[in-house]
């Protein structure tokens, strides 16, 4: 019998090692296919798209869940230069009208669809052949979308809001192409289709905020990930892209795996999270730290049948007695960051190959069509949740039981301490399980629990993790590591002080585990006194909470005020100052979804700064804020500081809310007041300051100064700023420094209008940086700084007229040039029917510079610096396009002016009359003012004092000569056509000469004489180098002077000329009512004559006068090109359209047919002038003037005599002087007949005795 018993036990153990070795050949098997298997992870991969390969598509089986905010992100990259229509994705409802979402462009411009809207961004010239980060968010609170591109916010344009709140479910989804739907069917729009490459679409069902986006690019989504198994590829495959690189260092595995047992016995829960533990630490890289390993069962008939192949499961089922089946979640993170595809792979390799412990007895296998390793944000805080089918394992070591558990009651006799320790270690280690290790090695589990391990993430020594995934060299038994960390520890028994002691005594033993030593240094023990937190209430965005009393380290939980069925929870972290962490509220939906909904909110002394945050929270990223939303926000601001005890963080957080409402885009001129009177009452009532405090905010600084009147000898306040976007820095009682934008100085006298009542009254100080708060519609001048305010608080009456002035310097936004004018105003509530505006009562300017005004007032508030509209210059693009055009107009009216007085001056015949010398006078004046100007600036950079001054005085010289021939030419005319009886002056020219040359002398050299420092550089040295003159010109420095001198001289001037002109009109129109109907001219030779006329007299300089109001740009430009082609209108009336002029081009510069005898003009002279019939001299009224006409003429002529006009034909017997008929406008308006001017001086026949 016993022979028989022992065979039959051979026998069985036989079988039983047969069918083993069975189960593991097939699944040695079994794994061997899968980790042939293609990942089902598409990171490294992208999709191509071309017209053969169109679009991918969302998988029928694969729905997106309805959001009311998201985040969606994916990385292109163009092939070709993006056509007029494109689409990256698109996402639209069956029941949907429009698409609900997507993202694409027209060309270089980016579009985004949201909920039936279209927003664009302006052209971008997005690169080809390279890769662009794009990421849109949005959430139903806000009224436009967000879209990042490479992490730079883009600015979105669109005609509407989007018409909906939330996304639609179930809809389907299309890369690289729009898409419709007709009847169920998906049809692709192959005009949108992308010509390019798309990777890394992820969808996530919130809205990330900008800092997010930037630093969370490598994480998946958790709508929709970048996963194969989710997209219907079948169009055309992934394909592997290395240029594309996404690095990352935290990450979730999950997997399932065997472990199969030799010795025949099954695996329980805690010892497969032991063995999974050592499994994952011996086949990972160094690289690769364990942060957190969970083990669950599987227990699911849908996770047991779930295998490689079914004989393999079968197998697995047949020996279900030594082989068990497990799933794992591990949190690792990899250190330093590696791309995201690298650790998959690496992941993907290491875990799916059989792993075999050191005994022998134990193997474990990963089904390797499992692992999935996942970038994530951070890790999922632990699991306390003692249900039995979940294990979780904290960097604890397999035999010992995890010392972070939650804890008990605080029932009589526990006592609560944090310890800081700083311990050396020599040997290779991962800080955290060695340190958890440690502790629930040394300290006794009956007396003590460790309950919270805190560890500063730092790097004890430098780790290799390349594409091998190799250790260092540098790594070795000896390194030797400091860790700093604390924990807390919950001891249960009530002991005395002997309990430090002896804790101090455990942790100060020698511990060594393997090859790992570690060795304490420093050890501090304090006792938590206070070990739970108070009951509070509070109020968010999501509803009013009521937290209870709480003991530290556990979470109180309360039910959602909207939705029951949810619960929020918050920590009570135990500490040395126990205290509430920040609520987690993401089950529960918005109760205050909008702006507009705080107007239902009460405002206690509990919840103000709840209400507070609220508000920041409904302000951030919106740009523009309503009328109405402003009214519900400063109203209940208002609430709050009339309501609470302003304590400095509730200060705090009014001023910073204050400051975004500043900042954005909205219309705050109806609420200027309201803002002020919130601001002050901030600094009136705020406790808790010693002496003085600020709260200072990007766009409004308040500072507050608690004075005894006694010892009140004055005092000061400053604002400097680096720039925009930066918080600007306060200084008290110094002197004001280089970056300064706003100062004030109060005197002594102010201590006689403090308060009685008060020992310690206050003085606050504001500043606000947003100009846009301060506007006054009724002011023709804008505000040219920043605001700054002095105040007395809780006086009873305004402080004002005070005996000794305030002093305020205020930095100008804008630089201030000669001929601008600043005014110093201060902010009166009262006008423009109680919505304040600017009042220059009880303030005067005491000096101002370029850059900084200096104001003195006798009242305390708010002060500014106006700048008259009027006067200040253009932007600089028109500033800039005026300058170009006076340069080059300048420089071509020099060349044609050298043109026109080379050629009077070289042909005799045409300078014989008056009017002829007078032009090459006028000409000579605008050459030399053209070139005085064109060399200013360039003789002005040199620096020398001297030479500036000469070139100033050169300037206004001949400004000044040009303005007085202009006269010269209407003094004559009005000899010439108006006064013609006795119009006789001896040495006619040589006089006009000495006046027109002469007199601009005498007043340069009277202006020098009366003010040394006229003249001068108005060269600033910051002034930055461009083309416009005032950055660096010499010039008249005195404004006074510059009106006098030149303003008041030139307008005496072209009044003159303007009643000449008037004249000569009426005149030349009486003469055409007396001249035959066929002479008469028509329009456009009067439209000549009158052109002539006004360059002559200069009248177009006149236009200057009348540069104001809205017309000013147009006239601006008019003046511009007028005067600065001067110089070319005038060769053009008087040298290109004058044909004596032509006649002696011909004659003396041409060659060829084109060459002119000279001898043939004068036969032609002859002829013409033969058949006039002379005037009797019977007629004629002998005078002294046209004696010396004819003596002029006699003594001159050589065979000229009278050709064309014959003024008896108008004039009856009437005689004019020789000077009439030489003027091309008057000539062509009496007689149209006449070809050009003749020579001037046989315009009148020679009287004859």
């Amino acid at each position: 019998m016993l022979h028989q018993h022992t065979s039959l036990t051979r026998f069985g153990m036989v079988f039983h090692q047969k069918v083993l070795c069975v189960a593991l050949t097939l699944l040695c098997g079994a794994a061997s296919t899968t980790m042939r298997a293609p990942l089902l992870s598409l990171w490294g991969k992208v999709a191509e798209f071309t017209f053969g390969c169109s679009h991918w598509r969302l998988e029928d089986g694969v729905f997106i869940s309805t959001s009311n905010q998201l985040t969606a992100c994916l990385d292109l990259k163009f092939k070709a230069p993006p056509k007029s229509e494109w689409t990256a994705f698109m996402y639209r409802h069956p029941d949907a009208r429009c698409a609900g979402l997507g993202l694409g462009g027209r060309g270089d411009r980016l579009v985004v669809w949201l909920f039936g809207t279209e927003w664009t961004t302006l052209p971008l010239g997005l690169g080809l052949k390279e890769w662009h980060s794009l990421c849109m968010t949005w959430s139903h609170t806000k009224d436009r979308p967000l879209l990042y591109l490479n992490g730079t916010l883009m600015d979105l344009m669109a005609d509407t809001s989007p018409s909906s709140c939330k996304l639609a479910p179930n809809g389907t989804l299309t890369l690289g192409a729009a898409h419709t739907r007709v009847d169920g069917t998906v049809r692709i729009l192959l005009s949108t289709v992308l010509t390019g490459t798309v990777s890394l679409f992820r969808l996530w069902g919130r809205e990330r905020s900008g800092q997010e986006v930037r630093s969370l690019k490598c994480t998946e989504g958790d709508l929709v990930q970048w996963v194969s198994h989710l997209w219907d590829t079948r169009v055309c495959a992934p394909i592997p892209d290395p240029t594309l690189k996404c690095e990352w260092s935290i990450y979730t595995v999950s997997l399932k795996f065997f472990i199969i047992r030799q010795d025949g016995n099954n695996t329980e829960l805690y010892t497969a999270r032991d063995i999974a533990h050592r499994w994952l630490r011996d086949v990972l890289p160094s690289g690769i730290y364990l942060h957190r390993v969970s083990v669950f069962e599987a227990t699911s008939a849908k996770d047991a049948n779930t295998a490689t192949t079914l004989s393999g499961d079968e197998m697995v089922r047949w020996t279900s007695l030594n082989i068990n089946r497990f799933d794992c979640l591990v949190f690792v993170s990899v250190i330093p960051c590696v791309d995201v595809a690298a650790v998959q792979d690496k992941m993907h390799a290491d875990l799916g190959t059989p792993y075999h412990e050191p005994s022998g007895l134990i193997q474990v296998r990963a089904d390797a069509a499992s692992i999935q390793t996942t970038p994530v944000d951070s890790f999922p805080p632990p699991v306390t949740t003692k249900s039995p089918p979940v294990t979780t394992v904290t960097m604890a070591p397999p035999t010992l039981t995890s010392p972070f558990t939650e804890i008990s009651p605080n029932i009589s006799g526990q006592l609560y301490f944090e310890v800081e320790v700083n311990v050396s270690i020599s040997g290779e280690y991962e800080a955290e399980h060695l340190l958890a290790t440690w502790l629930n090695d040394t300290l006794p589990d009956h007396m003590m629990t460790v309950i919270d391990l805190q560890l500063p993430k730092h790097h004890r020594h430098e780790r290799s993790f390349g594409g091998n995934f190799l250790i260092s060299d540098e790594m070795s038994s000896n390194i030797v590591s400091r860790e700093s960390f604390i924990f807390h520890v919950e001891v249960k028994l009530s002991l005395t002080q002997e309990v430090e002691e002896q804790m101090r005594q455990l942790l100060l033993a020698p511990y060594s585990h393997g090859d790992v030593a570690i060795a304490t240094q420093d050890i501090q023990i304090s006792r938590i006194s206070v070990v739970s937190c108070q009951s509070e209430t509070q109020q968010t965005r999501r509803g009013l909470f009521e937290w209870p009393e709480t003991t530290g380290g556990k979470n109180a939980s309360q039910r959602c005020p909207k939705n029951t069925q949810r619960h929020a929870t918050r920590h009570c972290k135990l500490s040395l100052s126990t205290r509430w962490m920040a609520p987690d509220l993401q089950e529960c939906p918005l109760v205050v979804e909008s702006i507009c909904d705080l107007d239902d909110v009460e405002v206690t002394p509990g919840n103000a700064l709840d209400v507070v945050e609220m508000m920041q929270s409904l302000l951030s990223n919106r740009s523009k804020l309503s009328y109405q939303e402003l009214k519900v926000v400063l109203s209940k601001l208002k609430e709050v500081v009339v309501v609470c005890v302003v304590t400095a963080i509730l200060g705090e957080a009014v001023i910073n809310t204050i400051s975004y409402i500043l900042e954005s885009c909205s219309f705050l001129s109806p609420f200027t007041n309201t803002i002020l009177n919130i601001t002050e009452a901030v600094g009136d009532h705020m406790v808790g300051q010693e002496y003085m405090s600020s709260l200072v905010a990007p766009a409004v600084v308040v500072s507050m100064v608690d004075v005894i009147p006694a010892e009140f000898v004055g005092l000061t306040f400053g604002v400097s700023s680096d720039g925009p976007g930066s918080e600007p820095e306060i200084f008290l009682n110094r002197l004001p420094l280089k970056d300064t934008v706003a100062f004030i100085s109060l005197p002594s006298i102010l201590q006689h209008s403090f308060p009685s009542n008060q020992s310690s009254p206050r003085v606050q100080f504001q500043f606000y940086g947003v100009p846009q708060l301060f506007r006054d519609n009724h002011m023709k001048q804008i505000l040219n700084s920043y605001v700054v305010s002095a105040s007395v608080s809780n006086t009873s009456s305004q402080i004002k007229d005070l005996q000794d002035n305030i002093t305020v310097l205020l930095q100008h936004l804008q630089p201030s040039y000669p001929h601008m004018d600043t005014t110093c105003v201060y902010w009166n509530f009262n006008k423009n029917n109680g919505q304040g505006g600017w009042d220059p009562h009880g303030c005067r300017k005491h000096n101002s510079s370029r850059d900084f005004t200096t104001c003195l007032c006798d009242h305390l508030t708010h002060f500014g610096i106006l700048l008259d509209v009027s006067r200040a210059p253009v932007d600089q693009a028109d500033e800039h396009v005026l300058t170009i055009i006076t340069y080059v107009g300048c420089g071509v009216s020099t060349l044609f002016l050298g043109i026109t007085v080379l050629t009077y001056t070289a042909f005799a015949n045409l300078r014989r009359d008056y009017p002829s010398k007078i032009l090459i006078n006028l000409s000579l004046a605008l050459l030399g003012l053209n070139l005085a100007f064109l060399l200013n600036s360039w003789l002005s950079t040199w620096g020398v004092e001297g030479l500036c001054v000469a070139a100033a005085a050169a300037l206004h010289y001949f400004l000044l000569a040009s303005f007085t021939w202009m006269g010269l030419e209407g003094v004559n005319m009005y000899f010439a056509l108006v006064k013609v009886f006795n119009a006789y002056v001896p040495a006619y020219i040589l006089k006009f000469c000495a006046l027109g040359w002469g007199l601009p002398l005498v007043i340069c050299v009277l202006v020098f004489v009366v003010n040394r420092e006229a003249y001068g550089s108005q060269l600033y040295p910051d002034a930055p180098t461009s083309l416009e003159p005032i950055d660096n010109f010499c010039w008249l420095q005195d404004d006074i002077t510059f009106y006098v001198s030149v303003v008041a001289y030139a307008l005496l001037v072209f009044l003159f000329n303007i009643a000449v002109f008037v004249v000569v009109l009426i005149q030349i129109r009486h003469m055409q009512a007396n001249s035959p109907a066929g002479t008469r001219g028509g329009l456009m030779h009067n439209l000549k004559g009158v052109a002539t006329l006004t360059l002559l007299l200069g009248l177009t300089w006149t236009v200057g006068f009348f540069t104001f109001g809205p017309a000013r740009l147009v006239l601006l430009y008019m003046f511009s090109v007028l005067n600065s082609l001067q110089g070319i209108f005038i060769f053009l009336f008087h040298c290109l359209m004058k044909e004596t002029v032509r006649k002696q081009w011909r004659i003396h510069l041409c060659l060829g047919k084109f060459r002119l005898e000279e001898h043939s003009e004068l036969s032609h002279s002859a002829s013409v002038a033969k058949p006039r019939q002379r005037v009797p001299s019977g007629h004629s009224v002998k005078s002294s003037a046209t004696d010396s006409t004819s003596a002029s003429s006699e003594s001159s002529q050589r065979g000229w005599s009278c050709k064309r006009l014959d003024l008896g034909l108008f004039m009856n017997p009437l005689t004019f002087p020789r000077a009439q008929m030489s003027y091309p406008g008057v000539a062509a308006v009496l007689n149209p007949t006449t070809r050009a001017m003749e020579p001037p001086h046989s315009a009148v026949e020679p009287s004859r005795h």
